[in-house]
């Protein structure tokens, strides 16, 4: 339930401060969003984004007050499933929750939550990855994810990659002025990238983003910090989307009994099978997969599964439980 995984310790403004002291509370409080209250009832929410996108239009930002860019609030009870809360995520394309009562849950919390499902990583991953060189200007990776709608911009030095910039820092560099600098001068582009290869599936990097408290991971084609071999980025969002319209199945298989013991070694080590059970009556193996989206199920099983040496018949049963 969202009540598992929301946060209590809200930071909250009033409708009228001025969103220069928004910001700055944000970047205190080393947080993307900031809740808008009218005494103790929540109106909506103000991210990071929103107040970059305002102060690259508006030299005069500073003085807006936040009820002017804040977004409503989309609400949900605390007893709501992580799932649904996903969904609603998904659905409304928000990064947080305000739970009724007094809470947030953001993407980061569910993204951690999520269950630790064997889908390749790459499956969800933004294969296009925006870099920036260190010479850039941290105003030109701001009007990147601000343009883009993205969060995070490895940084590349010699061909490697230095470090990445996170929203949260673009923020704190709008505050201290620093925009017009360039990446390398400063010490906004030196947090360390965190990688995986390609065969990493979304519990991977799930595992990740929980133990070190990071938005995005990046996937190389080999353990390398070579910049040519980045094949995608993986962020929390892609995480929450995926989760939101994962889909769980039953595959029922007829084998040729002599290929048995192969086929079940094989199925062990496929992506997106999670589970497998021999059984007894008309099928002989039960299998349970994990895919990102219901339209993908049905690739998966006649072409991959299906396609397997000693597998003479499939019987698909969408959604046989929740995940």
């Amino acid at each position: 339930m969202l009540r598992d995984i929301m946060q209590t310790n809200l930071i909250t403004v009033q409708p009228e401060t001025p969103l220069k002291k928004v910001a700055e509370q944000m970047v205190n409080g080393n947080v993307r969003r900031i809740v808008v209250s009218l005494g103790p009832t929540p109106l909506g929410v103000v991210s990071a984004r929103t107040i970059l996108r305002e102060a690259l239009s508006n030299p005069n930002w500073g003085e807006k007050p936040v009820k002017d860019i804040a977004r409503p609030g989309i609400f949900a009870d605390p007893d709501t499933p992580i799932k649904v809360g996903a969904k609603m995520m998904a659905r409304y394309g928000v990064g947080s929750l305000l739970i009724r009562g007094g809470g947030i849950v953001t993407e980061r919390d569910v993204a951690k939550a999520i269950p630790r499902m064997r889908i390749p990583a790459i499956a969800v991953a933004t294969t296009q990855v925006y870099m920036l060189d260190s010479d850039s200007t941290l105003n030109d990776a701001t009007q990147a994810m601000v343009s883009l709608g993205i969060s995070h911009v490895p940084v590349v030095e010699g061909g490697k990659l230095k470090g990445i910039i996170s929203i949260r820092d673009a923020l704190k560099a709008l505050i201290n002025n620093d925009l017009n600098s360039k990446i390398r001068e400063k010490d906004y582009g030196s947090k360390k990238v965190i990688s995986l290869t390609t065969d990493a599936t979304i519990a991977d990097v799930a595992d990740i983003i929980t133990a070190n408290n990071v938005g995005s991971v990046i996937l190389t084609e080999e353990p390398t910090d070579n910049a040519s071999d980045v094949r995608g980025i993986v962020t929390e969002w892609d995480l929450v989307r995926t989760y939101a319209s994962s889909v769980r199945a039953y595959v029922l298989l007829k084998a040729e009994p002599s290929k048995l013991r192969g086929l079940l070694t094989t199925l062990a080590s496929m992506p997106r099978v999670t589970s497998i059970s021999p059984i007894f009556g008309p099928y002989d193996v039960l299998v349970t997969v994990d895919v990102e989206a219901s339209d993908v199920l049905g690739t998966y099983v006649t072409q991959s599964i299906g396609n397997l040496s000693g597998v003479k018949e499939t019987l698909t049963l969408i959604e046989a439980e929740a995940i």
